[in-house]
């Protein structure tokens, strides 16, 4: 236990997240092109590895079969897998909905601060956050 009796976070970080691809290569695209991530390794038919950070990546993975990890929560929500943190969300915006990316309007969301969703070639949907509003 802390200092203040909770118990102490065991994670430090989240390292990998796994997305299903139905096509590797063009998903690893997509991801290049449109979020900027880097490339870590050559893609193959089977997996890619992008670099968020230096700590930490995505694996995309080719499936079996066409799918993707959106989901419909208890409320009826389409609910996504991944939130990333984006440095300048409306030039992002911009730039996506001109190359021809699926991306949903700009929302304000108060104190939770700005997003929007778009859609990898898997269907994947992410949601790209302006992070905490600057008080």
């Amino acid at each position: 236990m802390g200092q203040s009796g909770q118990t102490m976070a065991i994670v430090k970080t989240i390292q990998c997240v796994y997305l299903p691809a139905n096509n590797t290569k063009q998903s690893a695209q997509w991801y290049v092109d449109h979020l900027g991530l880097k490339l870590l390794r050559d893609v193959d038919e089977n997996q890619a590895q992008l670099g968020i950070s230096p700590d930490q990546s995505i694996f995309l993975i080719r499936s079996k079969e066409p799918t993707n990890l959106t989901y419909t929560e208890i409320g009826g929500w389409e609910q996504c897998i991944l939130t990333m943190e984006i440095e300048n969300l409306e030039g992002l915006h911009v730039k996506m909905k001109t190359n021809g990316a699926r991306v949903t309007d700009i929302s304000n969301n108060g104190g939770c601060g700005c997003n929007f969703f778009t859609y990898d070639p898997a269907g994947n949907k992410i949601e790209l956050w302006s992070g905490w509003p600057k008080k």
